[in-house]
């Protein structure tokens, strides 16, 4: 399992792996759903990019801290349809600004399903941009976040 830091000491692997699980389980997927985490750092001109595969079944979370009033512009494509959703913890509740349904692209044939908008964080916390897979093949996910 990897391990990562961040600057709110309430996201641990352990916790990671709950809350995985709990998600999981509410989407109908099995709890030894393939759940992978990765931390979001920013280069120097503020841009984030992120190329993975989400197996059959898993979720995807691209995680890290955002500040009140940070304006981020985002989109993804995925070559399977997932649901989607841009969520924080607080205590044990999970909220999620954003949450979109898996659904279909029509504009191309190799993408199956795509987002994309401006996210206003409203409140500082570990934010994640998560994606789940109910397909039953796994998916390619392209991620690109930029600060504005």
């Amino acid at each position: 399992m990897m391990c990562f830091k961040f600057s709110n000491p309430k996201i641990t692997a352990l916790r990671f792996a709950t809350v995985c699980v709990a998600i999981a389980a509410s989407l109908g997927l099995s709890a030894s759903a393939n759940a992978s985490l990765v931390e979001l750092k920013w280069d120097e001109q503020g841009r984030f990019q992120h190329r993975g595969e989400i197996k059959a079944g898993g979720i995807l979370e691209v995680c890290g801290t955002l500040m009140t009033g940070a304006k981020i512009d985002w989109q993804y494509q995925s070559t399977q349809v997932v649901d989607f959703n841009i969520h924080y913890h607080q205590g044990n509740q999970v909220i999620a600004p954003v949450k979109l349904r898996a659904r279909k692209t029509a504009s191309s044939s190799s993408i199956a399903s795509s987002a994309s908008k401006l996210f206003e964080v409203d409140q500082t916390n570990d934010y994640c941009w998560m994606w789940s897979n109910k397909s039953k093949q796994s998916t390619k996910i392209h991620l690109r976040l930029s600060l504005r």
